[in-house]
């Protein structure tokens, strides 16, 4: 298993709740934690509508953007080619207070890596000793991605075969991990 904190789909959550958008596409992500200040600019009438659908678009290819965008990364490594100019221009106007927030959260994220490797060492790998033990046989080879997200509550999303979006919520509480995330690794191990 491979776990990171997902820089750039940080920064496009923060700018989507400092821009108020839906929380619903392209699937439902609930806001960011600590909230985000809104920043909601003048818009016209059912424009809300087509800026949420871009932004949709937008994180989705985020979510399978092959570039390792970097932290504290100037707004031109994120794929806006084909955005609308309003769409780009709502980005940019956001993206300093989203990148302060992202690197704001990928620091805490990694002292408390670090600090749960040293007293508990990874609960991913006790996760699943747990479910072999369940299963009765060592777990078959998989891959698995989990991306860290500082989203409210306890929440996971799959969003492929081998990759999953997690709170993090979830991260934090051994048992919500088992709960959300040892199905899927049991699905894996079979």
């Amino acid at each position: 298993m491979d776990e990171d904190f997902s820089w750039p789909l940080t920064v496009a959550l923060h700018i989507r709740d400092a821009l108020k958008l839906p929380a619903t596409q392209p699937f439902f992500i609930p806001p960011l934690e600590p909230a985000v200040p809104e920043h909601v600019p003048a818009r016209g009438p059912g424009l809300d509508l087509v800026l949420a659908e871009e932004w949709a678009n937008w994180f989705s290819a985020l979510l399978v953007y092959p570039a390792d965008i970097p932290g504290n990364a100037p707004i031109e490594y994120l794929p806006l080619e084909g955005c609308s100019p309003a769409f780009d221009r709502l980005v940019r106007g956001c993206y300093g207070d989203a990148r302060d927030y992202a690197n704001t959260f990928k620091e805490e994220y990694f002292r408390r890596f670090i600090r749960t490797m040293k007293e508990q060492g990874p609960l991913e790998t006790y996760l699943v000793r747990s479910i072999e033990k369940e299963l009765g046989h060592r777990a078959a080879p998989f891959k698995l991605g989990v991306r860290i997200l500082p989203a409210q509550g306890f929440w996971l999303h799959r969003t492929g075969p081998a990759e999953v979006l997690v709170s993090d919520g979830v991260r934090k509480d051994p048992g919500q991990l088992r709960r959300l995330l040892g199905p899927i690794i049991r699905e894996l191990a079979q």
